[in-house]
């Protein structure tokens, strides 16, 4: 019977995890971009040349790519990093999917205050709308990034759930990445708005809120 209610309980977080990465990832952010990017609102994922953006076949490509290298990574790197006694593992399981769950809901509260003007930055490149605003409500008032925060929240809960080598690769990959996206937006978001932007900036936190 116990054995049971814990494969239960397994089976329901990996819904809940699947279920809601599934939504974020693709129903969400990748239907959304794919829209912005068909306007010429949102960035790709390849370099502008000339002003021009590329074939929008070679950024579904490259979508489709880093899907497969992903796959890739769960086969090769689902790897546990401990082995923790049972009540430990469902402590952590428990910690974790809150961690997960309030990570995901902070992402998408600040996805949802952002608005139009949500956009997609690469290691290259930020694009502001003509008439983009300096978004100040919701999460933004008490931290510049929270997107980023949230989906670090939400990785660290899926570490903890599962404490397998290739989400502590994520996880640690999507930090060293998105401060620096996190920098690039800033310097855009600096040259466009002013005085606006160090007055707003000197009241908020960078990326985690109420602390740095």
């Amino acid at each position: 019977m116990g054995e049971v209610s814990i494969n239960a309980f397994d089976w329901s977080v990996a819904i809940i995890v699947v279920a809601s990465l599934v939504y974020l990832s693709f129903v969400l952010t990748l239907a959304d971009w794919l829209s912005a990017l068909r306007q010429g609102q949102a960035v790709s994922l390849l370099p502008e040349r000339e002003g021009r953006q590329p074939p929008l076949w070679t950024q579904i490509a490259m979508v489709i790519f880093g899907l497969a290298l992903v796959v890739v990574m769960i086969y090769y790197l689902w790897i546990p990093l401990l082995v923790f006694p049972t009540i430990t593992a469902r402590v952590l399981d428990l910690v974790g999917l809150a961690l997960y769950l309030i990570g995901l809901w902070f992402t998408l509260w600040a996805r949802r205050t952002l608005g139009k003007y949500w956009g997609i930055s690469t290691s290259q490149q930020v694009k502001l709308l003509d008439d983009h605003q300096l978004i100040q409500r919701g999460p933004y008032a008490f931290v510049r990034h929270p997107m980023y925060f949230g989906w670090w929240l939400a990785m660290l809960g899926l570490t903890l759930i599962y404490p397998v080598w290739m989400l502590l690769i994520l996880f640690a990959s999507s930090v060293l990445a998105f401060v620096g996206r996190a920098r690039r937006e800033e310097t855009a978001l600096a040259e466009r708005f002013g005085r606006d932007w160090e007055a707003y900036a000197a009241q908020t936190r960078f990326l985690i809120p109420f602390v740095y």
